[in-house]
């Protein structure tokens, strides 16, 4: 998915109820599909893009499509129009070809809609790239030329140009994740791991993707894993393994991302689906990030006794943000989506986990077995595993009310695990179904199609990831909160995810007020989630030098607990306390139907929560200082649910 940026628009509606205003439909444009590079002056080119219909009734649209010398400036040509139908609740893509002025220059496209379809404030969009409109010269006639032709000859068309794409997808943290060019669509990776020795005997990746330009050559995140072979689309293609520009860290114990650049045979052009798949083996990578932390394909290691040798009997594989470059070359950045399937060979009586569905075990001659697993639903690379290893493995269910489904729920845990820990886990493993019912009343249906949970042994790792469909915790002894967090985050984070890394606290923010809300009231706690938010923000000592949407600017503070997570879990708090339950719960929902599967910008997430309100005039304007000073402030806010009593 290509990344776009949002712009808050508010509508003030004077003089209409609210449940006049309900029954409109609230138009947008949220994507503008990259132009091409080049247009030829007269010629047509075209243009592609995405409506957002917030509203309850359907919109009937005309996109007006536009030209202006910057991204937020005045048209400067007109260049045509698209009519189409948004579904209430919907988002809908157009396509039209338009042609370019015979004015050459740099130009950004634009494209445009009425907020309420035949009527209401103008709200518009413009592309990231800019087109560049030339002209072809002329080549001139020889003087006098003795043989004059009959019919002089037309000028042949300019040939397409193919570019490099983009190393980058300028994320503010980690600008050396991500890479342009192209839209990644499915991965089918194959990996055959000797635990033992901690290393791939072989190991292919295929990814499936689609041209968004002209591309002479593209590159992949991954690891020094040694590449053997890269073919596009069945054909043998170049490539080269150099480090990611710029440098991450100044501590040579933090991991420098690295890229694999492919150059095909000839190049592949915009709007082409195509196929790259790579063959490697080796040691799977460790990645350490700023923050000190490890992920990517770690050895999970303990001693039984403190005098006791060590014991390495499984493979830890999390990807946050990073690791999943460790052991699979993908576009490793939130906002490119795909689905997966993982095929992961192990020895014989050893357990192997994937993300989503299992499609097939098979014991294989040579004493391995081989496990498959498939997740049809779009997901960050972040969020992909193959754990695998000496695990006791059960295949259970969880029945989820709202829908009437009942859901497979894949657990491993550790063997090593004592009675007392077992039962713990079962507990909540028992609890599925209740977890999924209470989230699913306030958020909206289970968004997956399983659930599962792995519970190893890996004291060096010290944290639990939400990997997608099978959270991951670390240790035996798991808290119960910890757990809840994890499930609460296949909603918030695995169905809706972060567009880029300092959007994190709405990942972490909804999670944690997912723990504050369901320990109240399941009564493990009497600290009600209005209590969490007031006795952080009257303690003195609270630190409000981090903006939770800014970071510093700082990668190491990614998971930094007092603006991700705290913080980031008292604007989702307080945001409820000022507009009321009924309000706030049907703004997760609409989180969850407008974005599925999908991406949310902090500026997206602002928007809807300002537009699901219901406020006006001062309240709306208070409101919208409050996201600014507790999202982007370096001190404590002013602006607090108190402020709208």
């Amino acid at each position: 998915m290509k990344r776009v940026l949002a712009v808050a628009v508010v509508s003030v509606l004077a003089g209409v109820t609210t449940a006049e205003a309900a029954e409109r439909p609230k138009l947008s444009v949220v994507r503008v599909a990259n132009p091409p590079q080049f247009a030829l002056a007269g010629q047509p080119f075209e243009v592609s893009g995405r409506l957002r219909n917030a509203g309850d009734a359907d919109g009937k649209a005309r996109v007006k499509i536009s030209l202006r010398r910057h991204a937020n400036g005045e048209d400067v040509r007109k260049l045509g129009a698209v009519r189409l139908r948004v579904p209430a609740g919907a988002r809908k893509s157009f396509s039209t070809k338009v042609r370019a002025p015979r004015k050459v220059g740099l130009y950004f496209v634009a494209a445009c809609v009425k907020r309420k379809g035949k009527k209401g404030k103008v709200v518009c969009r413009s592309s990231r790239e800019r087109v560049l409109v030339f002209t072809w010269p002329q080549v001139p006639p020889p003087p006098n030329p003795p043989n004059p032709p009959e019919q002089p000859e037309e000028p042949e068309e300019p040939g397409p140009t193919f570019e490099p794409g983009a190393r980058t997808l300028g994320d503010p943290l980690f600008p050396q994740l991500g890479n342009g060019g192209y839209d990644a669509l499915h991965y089918d990776i194959e990996v055959d791991y000797d635990r033992e020795a901690n290393e791939f005997n072989s190991a292919r990746t295929t990814m499936t993707a689609t041209a968004t330009q002209n591309l002479s050559e593209f590159s992949l995140d991954f690891q020094d894993l040694p590449v053997s072979y890269v073919e596009v689309n069945g054909e043998p293609a170049a490539f080269e393994q150099v480090e990611a520009e710029p440098q991450l860290s100044s501590d040579p114990d933090h991991t420098q991302p690295m890229k694999l650049v492919v150059t095909p045979a000839e190049g592949i052009p915009e709007g082409t689906e195509f196929t790259v798949a790579v063959e490697y083996a080796g040691e799977p990578q460790v990645i350490v990030d700023p923050d000190g932390s490890s992920e990517g394909w770690i050895p999970a290691c303990y001693r039984p006794e403190p005098t006791d040798p060590e014991v390495c009997d499984s493979a830890f594989v999390v990807g946050e943000p990073m690791g999943s470059q460790g052991w699979f070359p993908s576009n490793n950045y939130p906002s490119d989506k795909a689905t997966f399937r993982t095929e992961i060979t192990v020895a014989f009586g050893e357990k192997a986990f994937g993300t989503g569905e299992l499609e097939d075990r098979v014991d294989n001659p040579d004493g391995t077995t081989t496990w498959t697993w498939v997740e049809d639903d779009p997901t960050a690379p972040y969020l992909v595993t193959a754990t695998n290893g000496v695990f006791g493995y059960a295949a259970v269910s969880a029945n989820e009310t709202l829908t009437g489904r009942t859901l497979p729920v894949h657990v491993g845990y550790d063997p090593s695990a004592t009675d007392a820990q077992l039962e713990n886990l079962w507990l909540y493993v028992a609890s599925n179904g209740s977890l999924i019912d209470f989230f699913g009343e306030r958020f909206g249906p289970y968004p997956f199609d399983s659930y599962g949970a792995i519970f190893d042994r890996a004291p060096d790792i010290g944290y639990a990831l939400e990997v997608q469909t099978k959270s991951h915790f670390a240790s035996l002894n798991t808290a119960a909160n910890t757990y809840v967090h994890e499930l609460a985050h296949q909603w918030f984070g695995n169905a809706v995810t972060l567009e880029r890394w300092n959007d994190i606290w709405f990942n972490e923010g909804w999670a944690r007020f997912s723990e504050w809300l369901y320990a109240y009231e399941s009564g493990a706690t009497a600290t009600t989630p209005e209590e969490q938010f007031s006795s952080r923000y009257n303690n003195p000592n609270f630190d409000w030098s981090i903006a939770p949407a800014v970071l510093d600017g700082d990668p190491a503070n990614l998971f930094e607990g007092t603006p991700t997570y705290t913080r980031g879990g008292m604007v989702i708090e307080g945001y409820r306390e000022i507009v009321g339950d009924a309000r706030f719960y049907d703004f997760a929902k609409a989180i969850q139907q407008q974005f599925a599967h999908d991406n949310i910008s902090t500026q997206e997430f602002v928007a809807l929560a300002l537009e699901m309100s219901g406020f006006e005039g001062e309240d709306l304007e208070l409101l919208e200082e409050y996201f600014q000073q507790w999202l982007f402030g370096v001190e404590k806010p002013t602006v607090s649910p108190e402020s709208f009593s």
